[in-house]
């Protein structure tokens, strides 16, 4: 029967347990394999480093010992890059590069010059409208649009065309009478001094005849009484000569001479009330909207619905503006008469309107207004377009319609 390890090996002392023969085996080869892993780390750190110093260190000194290179070149020339970037934007008196840029781009919108209201001068019905009156079709100043109905005012014209051609003739009386008039007052005259000269002549032979008590005491009284109303009648026919010739005579004139003019002016109304019944185009230019039809009413101070207040609205779309409306911080860059360039934004790729106009329409600050937006923060400024071929009014630019105005450093030249 054999015994047990422990008890035939005494002299070895105690086996020690499973768990601390592996702990003794890890931590041992640990031990012993460490140092061989470590122990050239810091040695193979340090030369790489010293490789890695000495090629930067050759680099420098051999990039140094070349002008015009390296780094220092390098950064000449971006400076040089710089310097003409900067030289090329600041603006130069009669360079064409300061003319040419641009400093700033706003978008604004196509306005007419000028927005006319075409309506009739007297109100009435329309009888009859021009059938090219529509949106788009283009007038001539003095062009009939439309016509209204003409009775009432037909019958104002012949009441003061006869009323005028009275006055006219009552003038012409009175100029012809005048004179006449004047003769048969100076003829009166003459006959009461010559019946005065006989009553006088009568009334001193009554009185030598009393006397001798040949003539009564009533006659005398009547001769005498007879010549003293032959006297006061000579005066009141001198004063009224006098009346005729320096006052009445050049107050009737001059009264049937006004009263004439009131006919002719009553008359002229007359007829430029039965001319306005023809409505024409005060300008030339195109049809924007059409606000009245055949048989409405027009009148030009109609307030309510059922009647128009004008016929159409037009204007000349040859004669353009961009309605732009400029932040203040930006207000600085623009100028009076500052060139610009106005590209509509419906057409900035079509290829035609770029053939005729690569880079839009010419055009030029007209005015900067008065006052600005404070809700906006910003400043209105209204842009001219300048030279917009007939053939090409309201064909790329039509009013309301957006477009990016380009504002460069130049002056645009006076028109002529």
């Amino acid at each position: 029967m054999n015994e047990p390890d422990n008890g035939s090996r005494r002299g070895d002392g105690p086996r020690p347990g499973l768990s601390d023969r592996v702990r003794s085996l890890r931590l041992g080869g640990a031990e012993e394999s460490a140092p061989s892993r470590t122990r050239f780390l810091p040695w193979i750190v340090s030369f790489v480093l010293l490789l890695t110093s000495t090629a930067f260190a050759f680099r420098a000194y051999s990039v140094g010992s070349m002008p015009g290179q390296g780094a220092g070149a390098d950064s000449g020339s971006a400076i040089e890059k710089k310097v003409e970037r900067a030289t090329s934007t600041t603006p130069s008196t009669g360079s064409v590069s300061s003319d040419t840029e641009v400093v700033l781009q706003s978008k604004g919108y196509v306005i007419p010059l000028s927005l006319v209201q075409v309506s009739p001068k007297v109100g009435g019905q329309l009888v009859w409208i021009n059938l090219d009156l529509e949106e788009g079709h283009a007038f001539e100043a003095g062009d009939v649009l439309a016509c209204i109905e003409i009775t009432d005012y037909q019958a104002d014209f012949d009441q003061a065309r006869s009323a005028w051609k009275a006055a006219t003739e009552r003038r012409r009386e009175v100029e012809q009478t005048l004179p006449e008039e004047v003769k048969q007052a100076e003829a009166d005259l003459d006959e009461t001094r010559q019946n005065s000269t006989q009553l006088k002549l009568d009334m001193e032979r009554n009185r030598r005849l009393m006397t001798t008590n040949a003539v009564t005491q009533r006659d005398m009284e009547l001769a005498k009484y007879t010549f003293d109303a032959t006297t006061a009648r000579i005066r009141r026919l001198e004063s009224a000569l006098r009346l005729v010739k320096t006052g009445r005579m050049e107050t009737r004139i001059q009264t049937s001479i006004q009263e004439e003019k009131q006919a002719k002016a009553t008359y002229d109304r007359a007829r430029l009330k039965l001319e306005w019944t023809e409505v024409v185009a005060p300008v030339s230019g195109t049809i924007l909207t059409k606000k009245a039809e055949l048989g409405n009413l027009v009148n030009p101070s109609a307030f309510s619905s059922g009647i128009s207040a004008s016929l159409c609205e037009m204007a000349d779309l040859s004669q353009l503006e961009i309605d732009l409306s400029i932040q203040e911080r930006d207000i600085a860059a623009i100028k009076e008469r500052q060139r610009c360039f106005i590209m509509p934004e419906a057409y900035e790729k079509d290829k035609d309107f770029l053939a005729k106009h690569p880079q839009g329409y010419e055009g030029y600050v007209s005015r900067l207004m008065p006052t600005a937006d404070r809700a906006k923060g910003a400043i209105p400024v209204r842009v001219r377009i300048k030279d917009i071929p007939k053939d090409e009014a309201g064909k790329y630019l039509r009013p309301d319609m957006g477009a990016m105005v380009s504002f460069m450093r130049g002056i645009a030249p006076p028109t002529k």
